[in-house]
């Protein structure tokens, strides 16, 4: 079955929509490279990478599904934030919005009745609700620590430990 023209222009802007959001996180990385907390770096540097596999993933379905895949500009990310707390506060804000964009794209497969798409995106169904724990996670234990220094960096170094997971499940070495 061929993939509906609309359906198949939102899974290429899903494309961008993902590499933007992995340009995103590299921006926030690249913030905290220039604080004392190299593990929220990496932290950051990781979730880049995660969503880069995701758009890599949408690309991969694309071509499987024998469409055009249209790749996109990639607009410059913000990088000025005032604390840990703000950046992961952003980063909540940026995950609800991809967190968003699948739903919508889930509800056109389901107007167009591709099932074999709506299938594919399950996957990212669940991976957005883990997305979005992790990061709430975050904030919460960043909002209990408040400005302590001992406690930033005890979550500093307990945020580097992160490893990237691809979109098979299986951690990566980075």
């Amino acid at each position: 079955m061929d993939l509906d023209s609309k359906l198949q222009n939102l899974l290429n802007e899903q494309i961008n929509h993902e590499m933007s959001s992995s340009y995103v996180y590299l921006a926030m990385s690249s913030w905290f490279e220039e604080t004392p907390y190299s593990g929220f770096a990496q932290w950051m540097y990781t979730q880049s990478l995660e969503e880069t596999d995701h758009a890599m993933k949408f690309y991969h379905f694309l071509v499987d599904r024998n469409a055009q895949v249209s790749l996109m500009s990639i607009a410059q990310p913000d990088a000025s934030y005032s604390s840990a707390l703000d950046v992961f506060k952003a980063s909540f804000e940026q995950e609800q919005k991809v967190t968003a964009q699948i739903h919508h794209l889930y509800s056109v497969a389901e107007e167009t009745r591709d099932h074999e798409t709506k299938n594919f995106l399950n996957w990212f169904l669940d991976e957005q609700v883990e997305e979005e724990k992790n990061v709430r996670d975050m904030i919460d234990r960043l909002e209990l620590i408040g400005d302590n220094p001992v406690g930033l960096l005890q979550l500093d170094q307990e945020a580097a430990r992160r490893k990237p997971v691809t979109a098979g499940g299986a951690a990566t070495t980075a």
